[in-house]
């Protein structure tokens, strides 16, 4: 009977490592092929830095940023209603995911080009002197190529493929883009880099076709009934909203920067700005494996304790991953930024500035996804227009005095205190809503 016994005990905990470790591997996987990409990413900023310097690069850093921060913008939030709704519609089969999803490219392409009108007018004003040029007319094509690949990679994750969704909505294009870069960025300036960035996006929103899923065989674009784009819109507002707040609180303050600083500061700037959004990508790509379990936890009886049991596990594996190269860029700054050229080590500060704000912001946790699965996108709302607001008001006092670095910290100021706030008010009303009588 005691072998017996021992024999039982001795196969749970078999069993139990096993499923922590299926469960690790399910976690970190996709998080790896992000992890991947986003070391691809990095490396064709560095051959882009050290080709053109701090000079030469700054127009594409700047377009770049913009493109990439408007994405989320330009998507309208329809990659997250794909990732809801195409479970569900998978059942009735793939010719109706198929449709879904062509629809949603279309509506995501009108808003692009509506979007990228207003950064041709942009780019027109601030060109010294003030002009139209060719390269203009990219910008609404990256924008709604970067948006339909959002949706694309979204929709591959709601069919149980997240690293599929990470290959075709991330790695895909920046690999493309870094292997054009190494190739000809010594013969081209920045509008030329811009069109291989352009050309990476859109070859990997058509490539779609191609994904081990018979759902992306249908027709990349479709045009949606006049219901369905209301219903769409409708869902996708609050989405947008919260992108769009998040989105301006980074690029108005980047655009004055733009205005009053010499090309080389904003280089060095965007540089720092995009190592620290490599870290933002990863976290977010753990923390996105938690997602589904923060929804389904935040619809128990008594939410709180399981939605932080999660919460806590999602702050626990995302600093495991990531503290070690924190770490060392906010201890040798000058030497992660030497990577990109001696000159552009003036962006130490700015770096272990950005560094340490995001250390914090791992810390605290998935607060924005919090507020999301637990159906407080009002606030989310909210909380984005007070943080352009204070955002750029901070930034119109500090830019002028400190320059780039009054940018970090105007920036760091409202991302902190939006998420201490959205954290506080997410603990009250779970708290308000486990306060449930248990029946004796």
């Amino acid at each position: 009977m005691k072998i017996d016994s021992t024999l039982t005990k001795v196969g749970s905990l078999r069993l139990f490592a096993l499923g922590a470790w299926s469960e690790l591997w399910r976690v970190l996987l996709p998080s790896s092929v992000r992890m991947s990409g986003a070391g691809i990413q990095f490396l064709s900023t560095v051959i882009i830095a050290r080709t053109l310097g701090e000079g030469g690069s700054a127009g594409f850093f700047f377009w770049s940023s913009v493109l990439m921060t408007s994405g989320p913008i330009a998507s309208y939030g329809l990659e997250q209603i794909a990732l809801r709704n195409v479970p569900r519609l998978h059942r009735q089969g793939p010719e109706v995911v198929g449709r879904f999803l062509a629809s949603l490219r279309c509506v995501s392409l009108s808003l692009s080009f509506l979007i990228g009108i207003g950064l041709i007018g942009y780019a027109i004003a601030s060109e010294k002197p003030p002009g139209f040029h060719a390269w203009h007319l990219l910008l609404p094509v990256a924008l709604a190529s970067i948006a339909i690949t959002l949706i694309n990679g979204e929709a591959l994750k709601g069919l149980a493929r997240p690293v599929a969704g990470v290959v075709f909505g991330h790695l895909i294009p920046v690999s493309l883009f870094c292997l054009l870069t190494a190739i000809f960025s010594r013969h081209l300036s920045s509008p030329g880099l811009l069109t291989l960035y352009t050309a990476s996006y859109l070859t990997a929103a058509i490539i779609v076709r191609f994904a081990p899923v018979p759902d992306f065989r249908e027709r990349l674009l479709a045009l949606p009934k006049w219901e369905s784009v209301r219903t769409v819109l409708r869902e996708g507002f609050s989405v947008c909203c919260v992108n769009v707040f998040g989105a301006l609180a980074f690029i108005l303050p980047l655009a004055y920067l733009e205005f009053t600083s010499p090309p080389a500061e904003v280089a060095y700037i965007t540089t720092a700005f995009r190592i620290s959004i490599l870290f933002f990508v990863l976290s977010h790509a753990i923390h996105g494996v938690f997602a589904p379990a923060l929804s389904t936890s935040a619809d128990m009886p008594n939410p709180f304790r399981p939605v932080f049991r999660v919460y806590f596990k999602a702050i626990a594996i995302t600093l495991a991953a990531l503290i070690l190269p924190l770490g060392f860029g906010i201890a040798f700054p000058e030497v992660v930024m030497s990577i990109f050229g001696n000159s552009f080590k003036n962006g130490a500060d700015a770096l272990r500035l950005l560094l340490i704000l995001q250390l914090v912001t791992v810390c605290l946790g998935p607060v924005l996804q919090l507020l999301l699965m637990t159906g407080h996108t009002v606030l989310m709302a909210r909380l984005g227009v007070l943080k352009i607001i204070f955002g750029v008001a901070l930034s119109l006092i500090l830019i002028p005095r400190f320059g780039g670095v009054g940018m970090v910290v105007a920036l760091g100021v409202t991302s902190i205190a939006e998420e201490v706030f959205g954290l506080g008010y997410a603990v009250v009303m779970l708290k308000k809503s486990s306060l449930v009588v248990e029946p004796s």
